[in-house]
């Protein structure tokens, strides 16, 4: 009651918008995550997708002429015991396994424009971005991968290339509410 009167306040003001915060937990791995629920709806998870935690949907799609596009974010986890390449390698297991993502990515041709490593005291042993545009259907996928024990999550932000720079301050404030609580 008291968000719609403030909503309603806010809007006689002129303020058309009220930031709210809803937050997914999951009670696994204890992974938060913060969006705006003015902005995102909360799509259900196919019911035989054990790996996908999360699937987020923007309420309004971006137009460009026919076709329409709803921005995306996911969150999915690898079980690292799964993939060769990441056990085996010689590297530190969040580079190895970024490296993996940004294979995989390239596969999928993708032209990667960045990848960082960012240490952050919200998700212990740091998190990894990599921003790619996937040529083929004029996407920019923003992703933050981490480690917790044998699973890496990968969270990704699937927006139209056009749409990244006026959406990347969103997505950047999502991604950097990723914490693990314990």
């Amino acid at each position: 009651m008291m968000r719609i009167l403030m909503g309603w306040a806010l809007a006689s003001w002129g303020i058309v918008s009220v930031a709210t915060a809803a937050t997914f937990t999951d009670p696994k791995s204890h992974l938060v995550l913060n969006y705006d629920d003015n902005v995102w709806d909360v799509v259900p998870v196919k019911g035989s997708d054990t790996e996908t935690l999360l699937n987020l949907q923007r309420k309004i799609a971006d137009k460009e002429g026919d076709t329409t596009y709803f921005s995306r974010v996911s969150i999915v986890k690898d079980d690292l015991t799964k993939l060769k390449k990441v056990s085996a390698s010689k590297l530190p297991r969040l580079q190895a396994y970024q490296s993996h993502a940004v294979e995989f990515l390239k596969g999928q041709r993708f032209d990667v424009l960045s990848t960082e490593v960012k240490n952050t005291e919200t998700v212990p042993g740091g998190m990894f971005e990599i921003i790619a545009n996937q040529r083929d259907f004029g996407l920019t996928y923003q992703q933050m991968g981490f480690i917790q024990g044998e699973t890496a999550y990968l969270i990704t932000a699937t927006v139209r290339t056009k749409k990244f720079p006026d959406y990347r301050t969103e997505l950047n404030q999502l991604f950097q509410s990723v914490k693990i609580e314990k």
